[in-house]
């Protein structure tokens, strides 16, 4: 209570009172004297100032108390509203002396810790914590009485475990500060239960995981995709080894995993051969799956040279048929009789090819102006002949070329492309790569938008020979009697035989005969690649061992192309019968015997 007075004492309006009463008291001193002129005597003058005197000290008592009861609704007030504060508010508030007492425990608090206010008052605000941190707790704040240096008090809201009254330990989220109460030190401590925010959060990662984990495996399907759809395009530069005039060269470059661009070529008896590229609407597998059925009705449709006329047409009402998407392709088809020169082509839609005949610069060829493939069923589809010459050269390509965009927002233009091309070798495998290779520089780091696809096609009969059958003659003893086996075969036989034109009868530049090498290198990898997957889709029980022996005769070739760079003398008449007897024995007898066990395993 003397606190308290003291208090109110020192407050202004106390002070006033005080202030006021002392300065009646000396007026009236001093008019008592002037008017009086001392004579009262002691007794009266004695009433009178004690009259006085009581009178103003009822009047400053009466103040006094007014103030006071003012003070003390004032402070019931906020009082109220604290307490009000604290038991609305949806955090749980619980302050604690400095002993750690818990003095309130309002009714959130009660919600959380499962306790009732009064079982938890008085006691120690440790119960409420789960080891270790209740055996700590009394250190912590003894430490800080000690050395005021907080740990956690003052602090952000931090995350700690709470202790329910039922033993659950709970995550909480905690803030804590600190108040003065009658010069006594208290502590506040405001708390969220997150228990629930937990759960959420280790359920988002949960799903974040799950995420991830879907997102890797659609980008290993998407990478098996991308492998199943380039394996679809010609990969040998020398792809018909059997017609030496003929050199083609393509290349693919999707803008995502996959693409709707491609490129194509097949024979047709021994005389002809097919190419073809094409651009098909949109991106991604919608588009794929477009190009891989665009694809496969281009090779089951011309399967003879005179069903060459009708093939667009009969492609483009089949593509029409349930094509719900209204997705259509772009698609240039060229028929080439090696043996003469003479072309057939026809466009439906796509970018005129370039021509150039040798020694001239590239030309836009003339196309006919046909719709695109997939919008109209009953669209017709001119064919035109042409007859192309001794060195003339054919390129192919996709609007992703000359519609590439550098930071500028300028495009490459097929100005750009002519000039590129005319100002490289006319070889197909060098024009390819480098009308590419000036596209990805033009573009610089701007991302890819659309595919890129460039083919080439030389045609130069002087390079026609005629090739020793007696050197490697395919007979019927040699078919494991699976076609595609069979004609990969062929193509390998045909390769060593070119190898043995180059070396033996031609006496070619070691530029040829390392170029010839190396496409019999490469065609013998795909063919592993190949009968690997067949294998192992017919499930080989030796699979491993015939991959093995994949592995060791790919070494052994790929020694033998190091060397023959080092040394042309490496490329003689011991290789050609090393690799002629090496590809009987591949086919007589390890294939053989793979495709019969397998037969008997059947």
């Amino acid at each position: 209570m003397k606190k308290l007075f003291y208090k109110l004492l020192c407050t202004t309006q106390l002070f006033c009172i005080f202030f006021v009463t002392a300065v009646l008291m000396i007026i009236y001193e001093f008019l008592k004297e002037i008017y009086f002129k001392g004579e009262l005597t002691l007794w009266e003058s004695h009433s009178i100032t004690i009259i006085l005197t009581a009178t103003l000290a009822t009047l400053a008592a009466f103040f006094m108390r007014s103030l006071a009861n003012r003070l003390v609704k004032e402070a019931q007030k906020a009082h109220c509203k604290v307490e009000g504060i604290i038991t609305h508010i949806v955090d749980a508030v619980i302050i604690s002396d400095e002993r750690g007492i818990i003095n309130t425990f309002n009714p959130a608090a009660e919600k959380i810790f499962g306790y009732n206010a009064q079982e938890v008052i008085g006691h120690n605000v440790k119960i409420l914590m789960p080891e270790p941190y209740a055996s700590e707790h009394d250190g912590y704040i003894q430490s800080y009485l000690t050395t005021k240096i907080p740990k956690i008090l003052g602090k952000n809201r931090r995350e700690v475990r709470g202790l329910r009254a039922n033993g659950e330990v709970f995550p909480i989220d905690l803030c804590t500060s600190k108040m003065c109460i009658d010069e006594h030190l208290m502590f506040i401590g405001v708390i969220r239960d997150i228990t629930d925010y937990k759960r959420d959060e280790d359920e988002m990662q949960r799903l974040r995981k799950t995420e991830i984990q879907l997102l890797e495996n659609l980008q290993k399907e998407l990478s098996v995709a991308t492998a199943i759809q380039m394996n679809m395009l010609p990969k040998c530069y020398y792809l018909f080894p059997q017609h030496p005039q003929i050199k083609t060269y393509g290349l693919m470059r999707p803008a995502k995993e996959i693409g709707g661009d491609f490129y194509d070529e097949f024979t047709l008896n021994n005389n002809y051969i097919v190419f073809a590229i094409g651009d098909v609407s949109g991106k991604g597998i919608p588009a794929a799956l477009f190009m891989m059925e665009t694809m496969t009705l281009l090779r089951s449709i011309i399967t003879k040279p005179k069903k060459f006329a009708t093939a667009l047409m009969k492609i483009n009402k089949l593509l029409c048929k349930n094509n719900d998407t209204n997705m259509f392709v772009t698609l240039f088809i060229g028929l080439l009789n090696v043996a003469t020169g003479e072309l057939h082509y026809s466009n439906g839609g796509h970018n005129p090819p370039l021509l150039a005949h040798k020694n001239e610069p590239f030309e836009i060829l003339n196309v006919p102006r046909n719709i695109l493939l997939g919008v109209h069923d009953e669209a017709q589809y001119e064919v035109v002949e042409i007859q192309l010459q001794e060195g003339d050269t054919l390129i192919l390509y996709t609007d992703g070329v000359t519609e590439a965009e550098n930071d500028k927002q300028e495009f490459f233009s097929l100005e750009r492309a002519i000039n590129v091309l005319n100002s490289t070798y006319h070889d197909s495998k060098t024009l390819v790569n480098t009308l590419y290779n000036e596209v990805v520089i033009f573009a610089d780091n701007q991302v890819q938008s659309d595919d890129i696809t460039i083919f080439s096609l030389q045609y130069d009969p002087s390079m026609a020979v005629y090739v020793d059958n007696n050197f490697f003659k395919w007979s019927d003893y040699l078919s494991v009697g699976i076609p595609e086996i069979d004609e990969q075969h062929k193509i390998l036989v045909s390769l060593i035989n070119r190898l043995y034109e180059e070396v033996i009868v031609n006496n070619a530049d070691r530029d040829i005969i390392e170029e010839v090498l190396s496409d019999l290198i490469d065609y013998t990898i795909v063919h592993f690649s190949f009968e690997e997957k067949l294998y192992h889709t017919l499930g080989y029980s030796e699979l491993e061992a015939h991959r093995e022996y994949h592995i060791d005769l790919k070494d052994q070739l790929l020694t033998i192309q190091r060397k023959a760079k080092e040394n042309e003398s490496v490329v003689n008449n011991e290789l050609l019968r090393f690799l002629k007897k090496w590809l009987q024995h591949h086919i007589a007898v390890e294939d053989k015997k793979a495709f019969l066990n397998l037969t008997i395993s059947s």
